[in-house]
């Protein structure tokens, strides 16, 4: 992939008023290929790069680094003495040697944990990925996954956490109720809890309706047969963004993003006039046809794809 370093190249989340650093992963980076004249991102989902070491786990972390991706995320949880684990699931009983809800521990009671996968394997805390990423040009995506309102004692101790990285971070969440507590902290919603294109859901699934236009919405025009289908998405777009108008990205599921293409609307296009960038996720290791996915994904304006497989996801992008 010659000719497609990044150099000094804008960090992909730039927007007046914030200050990234430019990605910088060298000539050729197959993780930040230019296509169709744009810059394009891959993000590491949980720090997963070539699949040999347990994802959200710091040799995950130090292999993304060495590599120099331009983007890895991290999925956090707070532990009830407000402690920040780096963990996906809500129950350790799958994942990990301990049992119960992750909630329920303490930093202590965290500490001795192992990964299943490989019991050599500690969990870890957001403040030793802070310190694996620092010095580095790669983007700290943070999934935050508490629901429940968050507390000023732990807004701010996620600023401090992420403070020496604060040039190169993003943090995402469903739960934009928590987001906008956050202060001088480059912010993406996932607006999967308001709209989403999603099938065979169960009952407990919000929203609860499927609109006019194949996406379950709540809203009243989601319902009105008299708007026209760009009507509708670009007034949602815009009532999503009033949620969280500081927002500098959305992440948005792959067939939404998909869903919203069939109906002639590019939501990246859409989002760009806001000064809002796209990303896309997740893109499996088992996508059967990964190039004519990302050549879909990119024709509808998505800037970011977040993948479990980004080397595949390279290879397949130098195609295009």
């Amino acid at each position: 992939m010659g000719g497609h370093g990044i150099g000094n190249a804008r960090c992909a989340l730039s927007r007046p008023g914030l200050h990234c650093r430019a990605v910088d992963t060298g000539d050729g980076s197959p993780f930040a290929p230019v296509i169709y004249g744009s810059r394009r991102l891959f993000s590491c989902h949980s720090a997963t790069l070539s699949g040999r070491h347990v994802p959200n786990s710091l040799q995950a972390v130090d292999e993304c680094v060495t590599a120099r991706v331009p983007r890895l995320e991290i999925d956090v949880r707070f532990l009830a003495d407000d402690a920040m684990l780096v963990f996906h699931d809500g129950r350790l009983d799958h994942e990990t040697t301990g049992t119960g809800k992750v909630d329920t521990l303490d930093r202590v009671a965290a500490a001795p944990l192992r990964y299943r996968q490989d019991e050599r394997v500690r969990l870890c805390f957001l403040e030793e990925v802070v310190d694996r990423i620092r010095g580095s040009n790669t983007v700290l995506q943070v999934d935050l996954k508490l629901m429940r309102p968050i507390t000023q004692a732990r807004a701010r101790a996620l600023e401090a956490a992420l403070q020496p990285v604060r040039s190169h971070v993003l943090v995402g969440s469903q739960a934009h109720w928590n987001l906008r507590h956050l202060r001088g902290l480059p912010l993406a919603l996932d607006p999967t809890l308001e709209w989403h294109s999603e099938g065979g859901r169960h009952g407990n699934v919000v929203p609860r309706v499927l609109g006019l236009h194949g996406l379950w919405d709540d809203s009243p025009l989601a319902a009105n047969p008299r708007v026209a289908t760009g009507e509708y998405i670009e007034s949602r777009v815009g009532d999503l963004r009033g949620i969280l108008p500081a927002a500098v990205e959305w992440m948005v599921d792959i067939p939404t993003i998909e869903h919203i293409a069939s109906l002639g609307v590019g939501l990246g296009e859409l989002l760009g006039r806001y000064g809002v960038s796209l990303a896309g996720w997740t893109l499996r290791s088992g996508e059967p046809d990964m190039a004519r996915l990302l050549g879909r994904l990119y024709r509808a304006g998505v800037r970011t794809v977040i993948t479990d497989a980004p080397q595949a996801a390279g290879d397949a992008a130098a195609t295009l």
